[in-house]
């Protein structure tokens, strides 16, 4: 017993003196000795410890992320939870793709030190602008793009249309919270203790930015997504928000034609210069509204109207020729509508989502309907009841060549709907004016607003002219809001034809809309049009001999001038000579070389006349300043809401009296110092001053 007892014991003590040797010790006296459970657990940690710092981890995980925000954000784009899933299980290819986009932002974020903040900073950003896509789909049918960056001063000034003072609070509150949220994630988050490994971080971006480029060649040369976005938000629907709203980003201007040369535009411009004009030509006044949201709603399926709410256009399309206008815009747009029918040329020549007016032609001439009749000696103008800076227009219409623009800055005796536009009313004497300013003839373009969007879901927004009823209950008031603006609308055209045939003068007017309006119409309720179709009417007093046809916006200037007999321009001879493809083709070279190229087709001339625009139609002038109580007394001619008073180039608050007499209080002045006055748009742009006097 005490034998065995002895045994034991010596082999107890020659185990806890193995186990007190370290582990190099071990591994030299004993290599094939299993390995026990507490070096298990250590190597198990290093493993865990290696896959928490390593790269790959932390690409993993963006890959994750950038699979949630995918879904999100085509849930949000789509306005259904259902319909992100729907996008992913019926274009899987197209939504991975989308994921690689993502995929490709999120691992700049391994650059830095936080990359947890990083990675959640730039999912942010993504959330966010898909949130907004979800909100601005809320007013319009075009989805949020890079464009709308560049409008977003002409957005804070309609802001209070849109949204009640209850939603922007919540909006308000939402900022504050998530710029709160990044600056306390920033400071709390820990920053990443291993190596940084830029090399192998930078060779994942180029991996990552490879399958992108790849995918998008591929995709675009097999059809499976495409470059082209003649509906932005079909293409939004069917190629996914990350694609869609990055190439608005990217893809901006005309690309440059892989055929452009000198010599390529010298033998386009010597086959245009062989077309020149037959007959005599006709010189009458021309008159061009275009009526903001306007269609005939008496060929929408589904509605029940009191009475037609359009009485005076029906019987202008059954007496005048008329038809069709096909038109680059839905529910929003304006501009596109306006640019083509302008110029002659496509809007989709451009980026995706872009408009013209906002990044090309407020800095470069044009060649269009202004400046062709400006050269045939007429008078042009151009009118807007909304302000000025809408959409670049100052600088956009003095880049066309317009002598004169009349916009809500010097309009008088305005009234406007319940939700804050300016009602058409006022155009019909603003384009008198223009008439009567001089002796010859005039060209008018005019721009009304009166049916503009939003269309408020309260009742009691507006007079009730017309009654209806509407099979899609919750739109019911929103169409009883436009249905009433646009019988206000077609007053001021009956209005307007009025006082045309009382002056007497040969006149040509055209009316048309320039899209649908955003009240979620869709293609099965229209009886005979597109949704990319609004209708136009050529009213005249000279017998003009024209069909009723269907035509695009970019073919309407082709068509007055052809039945005038006047001069056309390059873009205008481009659609009398070519068609199809080879239009577009010759168009876009022709659009190219005058807006982005050498200028081969102008000899490098200016095909605008030279000229600096004036605002308004009816000078604004100052006479006297006089001391008035703690201030001063303004008086002159033509003032209105939007003149201010500056002393000395400063503005001070001023209060309008009356068309001749405006007030300053609690202002200090003295003897020599120079008093003006200024039209000043609400997001504080001086539009014009008169003349300074000397104050005595």
């Amino acid at each position: 017993m005490s034998k065995n007892k002895k045994t034991n014991d010596k082999f107890d003590k020659s185990i806890k003196k193995v186990s007190d040797n370290d582990e190099d010790e071990i591994m030299e006296k004993e290599p094939d000795s299993e390995i026990n459970s507490d070096e298990k657990n250590k190597i198990g940690k290093s493993i865990k410890r290696a896959f928490k710092y390593s790269i790959q981890t932390w690409i993993f995980r963006c890959l994750l992320c950038a699979l949630g925000i995918e879904l999100i954000l085509e849930m949000l784009g789509r306005r259904s939870i259902i319909g992100g899933f729907t996008f992913l299980f019926n274009a899987p290819i197209v939504f991975l793709y989308n994921v690689s986009i993502i995929f490709f932002t999120l691992l700049f974020a391994l650059f830095i030190r936080k990359r947890i903040f990083g990675i959640i900073f730039l999912s942010a950003i993504w959330i966010v602008c898909g949130v907004i896509n979800f909100i601005v789909l809320g007013f319009r049918v075009t989805p949020f793009a890079a464009i709308d960056f560049l409008m977003v001063w002409d957005t804070f000034s309609m802001i209070n249309i849109y949204f009640s003072k209850f939603q922007l609070v919540l909006i308000s509150i939402g900022i504050i919270v998530v710029i709160a949220g990044l600056i306390l994630l920033f400071r709390k988050t820990p920053k990443y203790e291993g190596q940084m490994k830029v090399k192998l971080t930078m060779l994942a971006c180029v991996i990552a930015w490879g399958i992108v480029w790849g995918f998008t060649n591929f995709g675009v040369k097999h059809n499976i997504i495409s470059d082209d976005f003649a509906n932005l938000g079909t293409a939004y629907q069917e190629y996914g928000f990350a694609y869609c709203f990055t190439n608005s980003i990217i893809d901006n201007g005309i690309s440059k034609p892989d055929d452009y040369s000198e010599e390529k535009i010298m033998e386009i411009k010597a086959e245009l210069d062989e077309i020149g004009t037959k007959g005599i030509k006709k010189k009458p006044n021309i008159i061009i509204i275009q009526l903001e949201s306007f269609f005939d709603p008496n060929d929408l399926e589904g509605l029940d109207l009191s009475e037609n709410p359009l009485p005076n256009f029906t019987k202008f399309k059954a007496d005048y020729p008329s038809g069709y206008l096909t038109v680059p815009a839905l529910g929003a747009g304006t501009a596109n509508s306006e640019f083509e029918l302008l110029t002659g040329i496509k809007s989709t020549y451009f980026g995706a989502g872009e408009y013209p007016y906002k990044t090309t032609v407020n800095e470069v001439p044009v060649e269009g309907l202004c400046s062709l009749l400006a050269n045939e000696g007429y008078r042009t103008h151009a009118i807007h009841n909304n302000k000025a800076s809408f959409y670049d227009r100052w600088h956009v219409y003095d880049e066309m060549g317009f002598e004169d623009f009349t916009s809500l800055e010097y309009m008088y005796d305005v009234e406007y709907t319940s939700t804050g536009w300016a009602k058409d009313k006022t155009l019909t004497d603003d384009i008198i004016k223009c008439l009567d300013s001089s002796e010859g003839y005039d060209f008018v373009f005019t721009i009304s607003v009166q049916g503009h969007g939003r269309y408020p879901s309260d009742t009691d927004t507006c007079e009730d002219h017309i009654q209806l009823t509407y099979d899609q209950e919750k739109m019911q008031e929103p169409f009883h809001y436009y249905i009433n603006q646009i019988y206000e609308m077609d007053e001021m055209m009956g209005e307007l034809k009025a006082a045309l045939d009382k002056r007497g003068e040969d006149y040509v007017l055209i009316l048309y809309g320039d899209h649908l309006p955003s009240l979620n119409i869709s293609q099965h309720q229209l009886k005979d049009s597109t949704l990319f179709q609004t209708e136009y009417v050529i009213v005249n007093n000279i017998n003009l001999k024209l069909e009723d046809e269907d035509i695009e916006s970019n073919e309407m200037s082709l068509k007055l001038l052809k039945a005038l007999n006047l001069p056309l321009g390059y873009a205008q001879k481009a659609h009398l000579l070519y068609e199809g493809e080879e239009l577009d083709e010759k168009l876009t070279l022709i659009a190219y070389d005058e807006l982005f190229g050498d200028d081969y087709i102008f000899d490098g001339h200016t095909p605008v006349p030279e000229g600096e625009m004036k605002m308004g139609i009816t000078p604004i002038t100052i006479d006297d300043a006089v001391i008035s109580g703690e201030g001063i007394s303004v008086t002159g001619e033509n003032f209105n809401t939007y003149s201010v008073i500056f002393i000395n180039d400063d503005a001070v608050e001023t209060t309008y009296i009356s068309k001749t007499e405006l007030i300053a209080e609690d202002v200090k002045i003295e003897a020599g110092d120079e008093v003006l006055v200024a039209q000043v748009d609400a997001a504080h742009h001086v539009l014009s001053e008169t003349e300074k006097i000397i104050f005595k």
